[in-house]
């Protein structure tokens, strides 16, 4: 069953996503609480088994995050319901872009997710200073005279 996620539901969330650290973020129960109304889990048997967050930055853009479904429970479309019912709150918020940092990048590309407008990329910073990386690049360029 597809629902809204509630406040109850943050320690069953936070388990879906502590088992999944290789392919997510760790997100700390107040930063779930904030998404808390743009939060969706799928129930099995009354245990929560799938997870999914949509958050906000601006009127044009939100992201997809912390998609999680229990490893003994993928294979039953449980993440496609969870991003398409992310999506619909997209749409229905009148969000014209919704992007997700994965690396799962066939599932979200059946998903229609892709590169906006097949030009765009998101790059992020990686706080190294550009001055210290060509220094870097140009040291290892340089041939080694001291065995000269």
């Amino acid at each position: 069953m597809l629902r809204n996620a509630t406040p109850s539901d943050i320690p069953n969330i936070q388990k879906l996503i502590n088992a999944n650290l290789d392919k997510l973020l760790p997100r700390t129960d107040q930063e779930l609480l904030e998404l808390i109304d743009t939060c969706w889990v799928i129930e099995e048997n009354g245990e929560v088994v799938g997870c999914c967050c949509l958050e906000q930055y601006s009127s044009k853009i939100a992201e997809l995050r912390s998609l999680a479904v229990r490893h003994d429970c993928r294979g039953k479309g449980y993440g496609q319901q969870l991003v398409r019912v992310a999506v619909d709150e997209a749409k229905r918020r009148n969000i014209r872009q919704i992007l997700v940092v994965t690396s799962s990048r066939e599932f979200f590309e059946k998903m229609n997710f892709g590169l906006c407008l097949n030009e765009k990329y998101a790059l992020f910073w990686n706080g190294t200073n550009p001055e210290t990386a060509r220094e870097r690049e140009n040291l290892t360029a340089q041939p080694n005279l001291s065995s000269k």
